[in-house]
């Protein structure tokens, strides 16, 4: 589902502060710390949402959560992997309701985990602005890292330049005939039915501060 798809690439910055404190107090004291100690350590004033971070991390495969509570972490090398990141440049805004002209401005970088770059190509992001994607997990504010490529399957969610030179971002079909629609994933909005679109990327991650 695209819930799946977009919530398992990435840790929101947050879980990963969360997560390298987990693994920093084990390897010191040899058992988890408390809801309070997480909620502290990452500034945060309820332990609920320290254990919102924790249901997260859970959900992503980075830890295991017994019944009583016991936190286990997974494979250190895996874990390293995972955690490690690049700075990836932030090139502009992407519309996700109305087209709109991208910024091209590659002074901001965002912390992007490595396991994107493992794939050829060049990767990018965007921020999303607009509620357009909202039925596919992407929210107004949200980061999308985007994969520079020039074509795109049926389905997949692409950064799309129009003939009148705004970017949008929507699920790409290709219809009988060779027309392509530019699919929203909000009742409130309408799809975009065009001759030619001039794809400048494929969205394969999203980054959430929560």
């Amino acid at each position: 589902s695209p819930k799946n798809h977009f919530t398992s690439h990435a840790l929101a910055p947050v879980q990963r502060r969360t997560l390298e404190y987990l693994r920093t107090f084990v390897a010191e004291k040899g058992f988890a710390p408390t809801l309070k100690d997480i909620a502290q350590h990452i500034g945060v004033r309820s332990p609920s949402t320290a254990h919102f971070h924790l249901s997260r991390l859970e959900d992503k495969g980075f830890i295991r959560r017994g019944e009583d509570g016991a936190i286990s972490l997974i494979d250190k090398e895996e874990l390293t992997s995972e955690l490690s990141s690049v700075g990836v440049p932030l090139v502009g805004i992407i519309a996700a309701g109305a087209p709109i002209e991208a910024i091209e401005d590659t002074t901001v970088t965002i912390d992007v985990p490595s396991q994107f770059l493992d794939s050829r190509g060049e990767i990018y992001c965007l921020q999303v602005t607009g509620d357009s994607m909202i039925d596919a997990h992407i929210l107004d504010g949200d980061i999308i890292i985007v994969k520079k490529q020039a074509v795109a399957d049926d389905g997949q969610i692409v950064v799309a330049l129009l003939e009148d030179g705004g970017a949008t971002l929507k699920t790409f079909r290709r219809l009988k005939g060779g027309k392509v629609l530019l699919m929203p994933h909000n009742p409130r909005h309408k799809p975009i039915t065009v001759d030619n679109v001039d794809i400048q990327g494929r969205m394969i991650g999203l980054i959430r501060e929560l």
